[in-house]
């Protein structure tokens, strides 16, 4: 991260997982990234390896652009100090920890009160996160473009329990009211305890991350119908 402000670009070998932390480090200096997708899934990913070598004269002649991102920003309060605070390019969860118990955790939205849960925890996601932890959740799919934030319990004890969008200009924030050793997520990546009475409050980050893209952004809904295998249904012309 030291050296991040002397770089034009970082092109990553790896997963998601990779990516997002490559994010996280080099977002603030304003450098893009470049995704060759040697994981799983790859959501985040521009090229796969096979078509990595093809991409190399693209890059250096300029024939790319890039797609800038929101990221969010979130900070844990306890007895009104902030004890950690962190940038997310996907999700920031507020669940339980090594014990199989259930926490209830309250949600307000700008002060307002909205919903209190029992279920493992609840999820803050980007739009870019929509795709991760929150989709398999039960979250919907918001397109990148889409400035809002998505709140989706995990395995929450009500039936009718469902995610909810909110403009991406909010104040969500998550009180901890009853749990055994919970624990705040960042991007799966960073840990913290939480207690009992903490407050997790997330906004839309200042900083946003940039990915570089070597077509137009409306290929996220090609990538969607591949990465998830969902069949082309569409009938022949």
């Amino acid at each position: 991260c030291a050296a991040a402000s002397g770089l034009d670009m970082l092109v990553t070998l790896g997963g998601d997982g990779t990516i997002v932390r490559a994010v996280r480090c080099l977002a603030p200096a304003g450098v893009p990234i470049l995704g060759v997708n040697l994981g799983r899934l790859g959501f985040l990913a521009e090229v796969e390896p096979e078509d990595a070598l093809s991409i190399v004269p693209r890059v250096m002649d300029g024939e790319y652009i890039i797609e800038r991102r929101m990221m969010l920003h979130t900070a844990l309060v306890r007895d009104g100090r902030v004890v950690m605070e962190a940038d997310a390019i996907n999700d920031v969860v507020v669940g339980r920890g090594r014990e199989s118990r259930s926490v209830q955790a309250s949600v307000d939205v700008d002060g307002r009160y909205v919903m209190t849960q029992t279920a493992d925890g609840m999820i803050v996601a980007s739009p870019t996160g929509s795709t991760a932890y929150s989709l398999s959740a039960g979250g919907p799919i918001v397109t990148p473009g889409v400035g809002c934030m998505v709140i989706t319990p995990i395995a929450a004890h009500l039936a009718v329990a469902h995610a909810m969008v909110v403009p991406c200009d909010s104040s969500v924030s998550i009180r901890m009211l009853k749990g055994s050793d919970p624990t705040l997520t960042v991007d799966g990546q960073l840990d913290a305890d939480v207690h009992i009475g903490d407050e997790v409050r997330t906004t839309a980050s200042e900083t946003t991350a940039g990915f570089v893209r070597f077509g137009d952004t409306g290929h996220f809904y090609e990538t969607v119908m591949r990465k998830l295998r969902w069949p082309d249904q569409r009938a022949d012309s």
